[in-house]
C-alpha cells in the first residue's frame, strides 16, 4: 500500500519534472497537471484496494501518458468533426495548413514539438519522466529496439533542430 510519505515523496522530486516532460508532449502545462494529478488519484485508488504499484514514479508516468493520449484522441476527433462541419457551411474557405520549419524553433519546447509524436513521447519519457528504454518500451506498447530507435531519432532531430549552441546535456546519450 502507497505510504502518505511515498506520495509526499514523489510530489517533491518527480512530479515536477514529469508535469514539465508531459506538458511539452501535449503542449500544455494545465492538461499535464490534470494527467498527473488523475494518475496519482488513481495509484491511491488502487493501493487502498490492496493492488500493488511497484514504481510510484514509472506507473503515474505511464497512466499519465495514456491518459494524454486519450484527450489528444479526442481533440483530433473533435476538431476533424468540428472542420467537416465548417465545410458544409457556404463560403467556407480551406485554412492554411503551413507549418514553420524545425530551424526556426530556439527552445527546446518548440523543437520537441518538431518531433513526430512517438519520438517526442519517447524523449520526454526519458529525460523528463525518468523512464528507462524498457519501461519507455512498455508505456508505448513496442519493443525496446524500437524504444531505442525512437530515442535515438528524437536526439538526432533535436540537435538539428536546436544547433551547436544549444548545451544543457539534455540530449547527451
Amino acid at each position: 500500500m502507497l505510504e502518505e510519505a511515498d506520495i509526499r515523496a514523489f510530489l517533491s522530486s518527480d512530479y515536477p519534472r514529469l508535469v514539465a516532460g508531459l506538458g511539452l508532449v501535449l503542449g500544455g502545462q494545465a492538461a499535464a497537471e490534470d494527467a498527473v494529478q488523475e494518475a496519482l488519484a488513481r495509484a491511491w485508488e488502487r493501493s487502498l484496494r490492496g493492488e500493488a504499484i511497484d514504481s510510484l514514479r514509472d506507473w503515474v508516468a505511464v497512466v499519465a501518458m495514456n491518459l494524454l493520449r486519450s484527450r489528444l484522441r479526442r481533440l483530433g476527433a473533435e476538431r476533424r468533426a468540428t472542420e467537416r462541419a465548417a465545410a458544409r457551411q457556404p463560403g467556407h474557405a480551406q485554412a492554411d495548413a503551413t507549418r514553420s520549419s524545425p530551424d526556426e524553433h530556439l527552445d527546446l519546447a518548440a523543437a520537441l514539438r518538431t518531433l513526430p509524436a512517438r519520438q517526442r513521447e519517447a524523449v520526454v519519457l526519458h529525460y523528463f519522466a525518468g523512464l528507462g528504454v524498457a519501461e519507455i518500451a512498455r508505456a508505448m506498447r513496442t519493443r525496446e529496439g524500437a524504444a531505442r530507435g525512437l530515442l535515438h531519432r528524437g536526439r538526432r532531430s533535436l540537435a538539428a533542430a536546436l544547433g551547436p549552441s544549444y548545451r544543457t546535456g539534455v540530449l547527451d546519450a
